[in-house]
């Protein structure tokens, strides 16, 4: 019941959202979950204003990167509007250049889902944004749809949000936050498998590409490995050096688990005895373990990025990410500490296609789920 109210809801926002075709000259840049407060000790973003502020200005302005907001930028649960406004002028300078560009897309969270009671909030705003190739959907919205209270509501008070939250019984043992956002991405799972189309959230603010998780990622790399080199066995085997450097990030995975916490750890695509869509994408929350985190649409290329501040070149930790690139391939933004790293890339037309083929076998039917409307 709570899947078929999530994709009736999410065909509801598809339908009237902007819609933008994908061209071999688009560039979309996605973030989520800034959270920007009054710019104090517990505002979380403050740490990484000036790295966020360069990496944006510096590196996606001038390579003519539309950015899109994707959801609890502004943290009104916790700030009034007026002191957000006034901590950060720069970064909303800097949403301004890209606005007077027509750069600039503003989707809505839980978190500024009150922006729609302002009457001079300088951005449109939308509940979602629709990128489409070939005729195949990418729905952009934050995914708080998929989460109580919100399941098959799209507006809600601060009031009774706050109200249903401190209602509820607090859970005992494990991890409840764990295992609710592993609910939630299987919900947007299933949803993007039944509506045919593509899903970008960044509510459950762990990095999710093809529907994987980090650690499905690296599992799934090491069953290639090995599968190439059984099909292979007349000509060399499978180097040992990728072997070994997959198998150290797994026990480094594996490390950073909480023992004994019962948390889902696997992506809502993997492990779960059904045919594997690689529709679900998650940026993740912009500040990471291990850096600034980005998801970039280039063309045809669909990229999750990783942005970390280091003294030398050599020095960049995103390879702990999945990244297998050199060091010669990241890239040094120019006259500041910060280096881009490309932990995950995909086509976006093999991606699309292979989720359009998996929703018709589904439904039992050729015909899209979802159309444009009027």
């Amino acid at each position: 019941m709570k899947s078929e109210r999530l994709t009736a809801s999410l065909s509801d926002i598809a339908a009237r959202s902007p819609r933008e075709r994908l061209e071999a000259e688009s560039r979309y840049l996605v973030v989520a979950d800034f959270r920007m407060g009054d710019g104090g000790k517990k505002d979380e973003l403050a740490g990484s204003r000036k790295a966020l502020f360069a990496i944006l200005g510096k590196w996606y302005l001038p390579r003519g990167y539309t950015l899109v907001l994707n959801g609890d930028i502004e943290d009104l649960r916790s700030y009034w509007i007026k002191d957000i406004l006034a901590a950060w002028p720069e970064m909303y300078a800097l949403f301004d250049a890209f606005a007077e560009a027509g750069r600039l897309r503003k989707i809505l969270g839980e978190r500024d889902l009150t922006l729609l009671r302002l009457s001079s909030y300088p951005y449109e705003l939308h509940h979602g944004l629709v990128l489409e190739r070939g005729g195949i959907p990418i729905l952009l919205s934050h995914g708080h749809q998929a989460s109580p209270p919100y399941l098959g509501r799209d507006y809600l008070s601060d009031y009774i949000q706050h109200w249903i939250g401190s209602s509820k019984r607090p859970p005992v043992g494990g991890n409840p936050e764990g295992r609710e956002r592993y609910k939630t991405e299987r919900r947007l799972y299933r949803a993007s498998n039944r509506l045919g189309m593509a899903l970008i959230e960044g509510h459950t603010k762990r990095p999710l590409f093809q529907s994987f998780a980090n650690r499905d990622f690296l599992v799934a790399e090491l069953e290639r490995l090995f599968q190439d080199a059984e099909t292979r066995r007349d000509r060399p085997g499978i180097e040992r050096s990728a072997v070994d450097e997959l198998i150290k990030r797994c026990r480094k995975e594996a490390k950073a688990r909480t023992s004994g916490s019962r948390r889902a750890v696997s992506g809502p695509g993997y492990g779960g005895g059904e045919e594997i869509s690689p529709g679900l994408f998650c940026p993740g929350r912009i500040i990471g373990a291990r850096g600034l985190r980005m998801l970039e649409i280039e063309g045809d290329e669909l990229r999750l990025a990783y942005w970390t501040k280091s003294k030398r070149k050599g020095n960049i930790r995103a390879s702990a990410e999945g990244s297998g690139e050199s060091d010669a391939e990241r890239q040094i933004l120019e006259g500041t500490p910060y280096a881009r790293a490309t932990a995950r890339r995909a086509s976006v037309g093999a991606t699309l296609g292979r989720v359009a083929a998996l929703a018709r076998k589904e439904s039992g039917q050729v015909e899209r789920l979802l159309s444009p409307p009027g």
